[in-house]
């Protein structure tokens, strides 16, 4: 009898399996479009598209973004690039490296030298990016020309001398989400003359209505805008790994501006990777889809509120749309470019991280493997390959 039971649940959870994957594998087929075409489709109908590209360091999406950003269509569309991890204290570097008669990517030194982490922002992804936006802008009248836009709050490094001072700015934070908010909307007038533009941008930035525990919104740029101009904006995930948080730390030494070293968390796929073996059996094609009224918008929400996320919250209230680009074991992380570490750039990353380690320096050498320093700085600044996705986990069966 054991056996007959155990038999009927292993052939039920076979079928439910099965019929969930077919369930989304008909989605894909139903809505499924090529994500350059749903990218100019949306455009129709949206002045603003605000994509998470899941990892900063991911390079899919960035490689996806100079494909837009080299069709006619998108062109003819599109005015305004905005970029969250650039403060808008580098957009006259971002205008001058634009307006420049050669491309000369020496004048993005302080752009990259003068970014949140203090390590420097290295990811190549957005050097590529601009420097596909140089050659587009070349082809183009200088009313018709793409503009990148700054959008995070200004930092000032050399004004930063203590850790009380890094704690400081990590408070002025607080409204960091709103000043990106004010800076897109006032740049697009209040999305009154129609412009168009792309949100270049993470998953904490990016959702657009996910709701705490007690109801009320967790305000981020993507929600300010989703809200108070619900018809102007759209929001997109790419596929990729999802964070899915398991608890909140007591304590933290020396937080990060990310915040992320206050948390345990792991990696994983979503649906358990039913979403996975759905977009394998369509032939691992990019494919972009709407999330509205479908199983794949149903999915349970996952992310960076979910220690505190109110019952029932969905994918669907997070975005939009979803664009797949690759397998998940075939996404790659950015090379990271060794030429913004200048010799004087050298001397003040030394400065910032002693800044930002403190007496915690014994520890994050040893983390590093690094004996010193100097040996951590002299590997830490060479320039890397892209590489395979490490975050991704094992496949399931």
């Amino acid at each position: 009898m054991y056996k007959k039971i155990l038999c009927f649940f292993i052939i039920l959870t076979f079928f439910s399996s099965s019929y969930a994957q077919t369930d989304y594998l008909n989605v894909i087929k139903k809505t499924g479009q090529e994500p350059v075409e749903f990218i100019n489709n949306l455009l129709d109908d949206y002045d603003l598209l605000i994509f998470d590209d899941a990892l900063h360091l991911a390079k899919e999406p960035f490689d996806f973004y100079q494909k837009l950003i080299k069709n006619d269509q998108f062109k003819s569309k599109v005015k305004y690039i905005f970029i969250e991890v650039i403060s808008i204290t580098s957009q006259p570097y971002i205008d001058r490296y634009l307006n420049n008669s050669v491309k000369d990517s020496t004048i993005l030194l302080p752009v990259f030298q003068n970014d949140y982490s203090g390590f420097g922002w290295r990811y190549k992804t957005y050097f590529d990016l601009l420097s596909t936006i140089w050659d587009a802008n070349s082809q183009l009248s200088d009313s018709k020309k793409i503009k990148v836009i700054c959008v995070d709050q200004p930092i000032y490094w050399d004004a930063i001398r203590t850790r009380e001072d890094y704690n400081f700015f990590q408070k002025s934070l607080v409204a960091r989400d709103y000043f990106m908010y004010q800076i897109i909307t006032r740049t697009l007038h209040n999305f009154k003359r129609g412009e168009k533009g792309i949100f270049l941008t993470n998953t904490r930035h990016a959702y657009k209505g996910v709701k705490a525990s007690d109801g009320t919104y967790y305000w981020n740029v993507g929600t300010f805008l989703h809200q108070w101009h619900p018809t102007k904006t759209y929001s997109i995930r790419f596929h990729n790994v999802n964070l899915s948080f398991v608890s909140k730390k007591d304590s933290v030494s020396n937080a990060s501006t990310e915040g992320m070293d206050e948390y345990s968390y792991k990696w994983i796929r979503m649906e358990n990777g039913l979403w996975d073996k759905a977009f394998k059996e369509y032939g691992n094609v990019p494919v972009a889809i709407p999330l509205e009224n479908n199983v794949f918008g149903k999915a349970s929400y996952i992310g960076n509120h979910m220690l505190d996320v109110a019952d029932n919250q969905t994918v669907y209230d997070a975005y939009d749309g979803l664009i797949f680009l690759a397998p998940l074991e075939k996404l790659h992380f950015s090379a990271e470019v060794s030429f913004i570490y200048t010799n004087m750039f050298i001397q003040e990353l030394k400065r910032r991280i002693l800044l930002l380690e403190g007496d915690q320096l014994p520890a994050f050498l040893k983390e590093n493997g690094a004996n010193s320093l100097d040996d951590f700085i002299k590997e830490f600044v060479k320039y890397k390959e892209p590489r395979k996705n490490t975050f991704v986990p094992k496949e399931m069966n």
